[in-house]
């Protein structure tokens, strides 16, 4: 009987050493120095949240493509979820939000050659301004481009912006400001990144969170199983810690 029971023992463990483990499909544009291909762990926040989804025994399979390709995919289901993202009003219709996975804070970035400064919305109108296509940069701004009461070009990247701005195509591009440093100072030289400032105050300051579809019924274990890792991760002090390696530049490949 005794050896009966050690077999059946035996037989149960190695069956959950030889379960499949659980893999999810992830979409995700590239946003340096938080989310990159070629950074260490993916970036800052593809670390975070694999090491959250990890705590809870899952690994991730994520794929670098355009934004709107990763939000387009989720929603169609060729993904399990998409990261990161501002939670609108208008995404919360097809996607539940997962917990914050950063912070941000976003301004408008221009050539110390303009003299710019502004207070309110209405300041902003004589201005020429970029924007990145899927990007939502604040309530306000969306409402006066709908509205048509400001001057917008939109692109696909935000180095096309830049690109823009040093050519004096337009005026302001709204930027968050750590990943908007980044890439003015990694993919410029420095005669050209010298001549780009941000204006100090932001237009929002808001949170990043991973998006899970509505249309998928697996999305509320998905993201419960985050939120734990999440939390987990928050309470180690490991959000802080990393944060200030990617500050000082521990993500670079």
């Amino acid at each position: 009987m005794f050896k009966l029971i050690l077999l059946f023992v035996a037989f149960l463990l190695s069956a959950s050493v030889n379960a499949d483990p659980i893999t999810l499909k992830v979409g995700t544009g590239e946003y340096s120095p938080t989310i990159g291909a070629k950074l260490k762990h993916g970036g800052y926040a593809t670390h975070m949240l694999t090491l959250a989804f990890e705590s809870q025994g899952i690994t991730l399979d994520i794929e670098y493509v355009p934004w709107k390709r990763a939000m387009i995919g989720t929603k169609n289901g060729d993904y399990d979820f998409t990261f990161y993202w501002f939670c609108t009003e208008e995404r919360r219709q097809d996607f539940y939000c997962g917990d914050a996975l950063v912070e941000s804070r976003i301004h408008f970035f221009h050539l110390k050659s303009l003299e710019f400064d502004w207070q309110n919305y209405e300041d902003i109108k004589p201005y020429f301004i970029g924007l990145t296509a899927s990007y939502h940069y604040s309530n306000e701004l969306t409402q006066m481009v709908n509205e048509g009461k400001v001057r917008t070009h939109v692109t696909t990247r935000d180095k096309d912006n830049v690109n823009m701005l040093l050519a004096n195509r337009i005026d302001l591009f709204p930027m968050t400001v750590l990943e908007g440093l980044y890439l003015i100072h990694n993919s410029f030289p420095p005669e050209s990144a010298n001549q780009i400032t941000y204006h100090p105050k932001a237009l929002t300051t808001p949170t990043g969170h991973p998006l899970f579809p509505k249309n998928n019924l697996s999305s509320k274990k998905w993201m419960d199983l985050y939120a734990k890792g999440i939390k987990k991760l928050k309470e180690q002090g490991t959000l802080e810690d990393y944060k200030l390696k990617m500050i000082n530049g521990w993500y670079e490949p």
